[in-house]
């Protein structure tokens, strides 16, 4: 009966949540947070991050981390995730598809899953230096679809406040029309009526396709983000919801705040409301709430590739999703009771997509863009540093000519898996204006991932400085 108590799933659960609070009382346990906007190379960055600390005695090239360079590194090896309801990181797979004959990326975050290392490694300094040989320190990382990402601020509006956001979007002329047949089917809807669940999905569903080809076009501050990328909740009613406008409240003689009883108008607000609370504040409470570290991956390229709109877009979602964290410095107390983020990476991903001598342009160009979100967690005592890297480098640098001059060029292969050799251009310092974009466009490449060497660790830019950011202090 004892034995049978003793493995009882709550106990088992209060077990591990008691090990991971002396955990962290002792220092020795990090939560990392990757956060990154869809596309910017969340999933291809932990892949890589768990390749070279696996592999870090034996093949890998990190000369900037610390705990390598002094050998004192026992070895890292994969442990059981913390949350067994998630699904296990998918780090074979995603090897197996950069290893195979005509490698591929690994496939995007559709879901939530986990990763746990246990790091092995030599005391350099401290008490506990000649008490014990070894020490250990668990890592665990969480990988989420960036989508999800955006609705965290969601959690301080109301659906009053969300509509007016809504609406100050659609100000933007590309947007507007995009939203062209969800706006005529909005204007079409009788508010007061008595709720028509049917006519609700109809125009949510409009919604949701009018967020999909503001995505494709490059927009990134884009909600609800289960609309986007609904996973398991496709089809639920839950998801059956959009905002109105005060053109059409007026028109229809509506107050928000006191809305007819179980009209169409009630039951938006209802729906927002459970999304809120029953989607959106779980997933906060269940992981945002926890991290101790955090990297923010940035694909600034891709934003120049696709125009002013695209890049100003990425800014706003930026500064929207800071705010959804909790920084401040880490003490026994905090890290015990109410963990904050204490150290922050901010990553141009793709850093591999440029020639070296502009990757110095593009941190710059990272940091104008990060300006202002950057300015309140300094404040909040958080050590911060930015940084251009390739979580697995798809090319290599040389020399060309044009017009008799030496040019510094990327060797690599396109999209296509065709080789190619390119100047891909010069990554500017800040935003252009929007006049730049009218006269000329960026064309950054995309690349496909490099044949792999097995017996090699993942070729990256930057990885080891990155670990050693992060890690080195918990290492000593």
């Amino acid at each position: 009966m004892q034995t049978s108590f003793l493995n009882h799933p709550s106990m088992q659960y209060s077990k591990q949540k008691l090990k991971l609070s002396a955990a962290r009382l002792v220092n020795n346990h990090v939560n990392l947070a990757v956060t990154g906007l869809s596309g910017s190379g969340k999933t291809a960055f932990i892949t890589s991050l768990v390749n070279q600390l696996i592999e870090a005695n034996e093949i890998s090239h990190l000369p900037f981390f610390s705990v390598v360079r002094e050998s004192r590194l026992v070895g890292v090896k994969r442990d059981v995730q913390p949350d067994l309801t998630f699904r296990r990181f998918a780090y074979e797979d995603a090897m197996t598809k950069l290893n195979q004959t005509s490698p591929e990326w690994p496939s995007s975050t559709k879901g939530i899953s986990q990763v746990r290392l246990k790091i092995k490694y030599k005391k350099s300094k401290g008490l506990s230096k000649y008490l014990t040989e070894d020490a250990t320190l668990t890592l665990d990382i969480t990988d989420y679809p960036g989508e999800w990402l955006l609705d965290l601020p969601l959690l301080n509006m109301d659906y009053i406040q969300w509509s007016k956001h809504c609406q100050c979007e659609l100000n933007d002329p590309i947007r507007h029309d995009l939203a062209a047949s969800f706006c005529n089917a909005l204007s079409n809807l009788d508010l007061n009526a008595k709720s028509d669940e049917l006519a609700l999905q109809k125009i949510a569903e409009l919604y949701s396709q009018y967020l999909l080809t503001c995505q494709k076009r490059g927009y990134q501050l884009l909600q609800p983000g289960r609309f986007i990328l609904p996973g398991e909740l496709n089809g639920a009613p839950i998801l059956h919801f959009f905002p109105v406008t005060d053109i059409q409240l007026e028109q229809q003689g509506i107050d928000l705040n006191k809305p007819i009883k179980d009209s169409n108008a009630d039951l938006l607000i209802k729906r927002f409301k459970h999304y809120k609370f029953q989607i959106v504040q779980p997933f906060y409470k269940d992981h945002f709430k926890g991290f101790d570290r955090q990297v923010v991956l940035v694909d600034c390229l891709s934003a120049l590739n696709r125009g002013y709109h695209s890049y100003q877009d990425l800014q706003k979602a930026l500064d929207w999703l800071m705010g959804s964290f909790q920084y401040g410095s880490s003490n026994i107390l905090n890290r015990l009771f109410q963990p904050k983020i204490d150290k922050l990476v901010f990553a141009a991903s793709k850093a591999d997509h440029i020639t070296p001598d502009q990757q110095t342009n593009l941190v710059k160009l990272l940091d104008s863009m990060l300006h202002s979100a950057r300015k309140q967690i300094q404040f909040d005592g958080v050590s911060t540093e930015s940084t251009a890297v390739s979580a697995i480098c798809a090319s290599k640098p040389g020399i060309g000519q044009l017009n008799g001059e030496k040019i510094p060029v990327l060797q690599g292969r396109n999209a296509q898996g065709v080789a190619i050799t390119l100047f891909p251009g010069e990554v500017p310092q800040s935003c252009p204006s929007p006049e730049f974009w009218k006269q000329q466009q960026f064309e950054f490449p995309k690349l496909s991932p490099p044949q792999m060497n097995i017996d090699h660790a993942l070729p990256h830019i930057r990885m080891d400085q990155v670990l050693d950011f992060l890690l080195a202090d918990k290492l000593t």
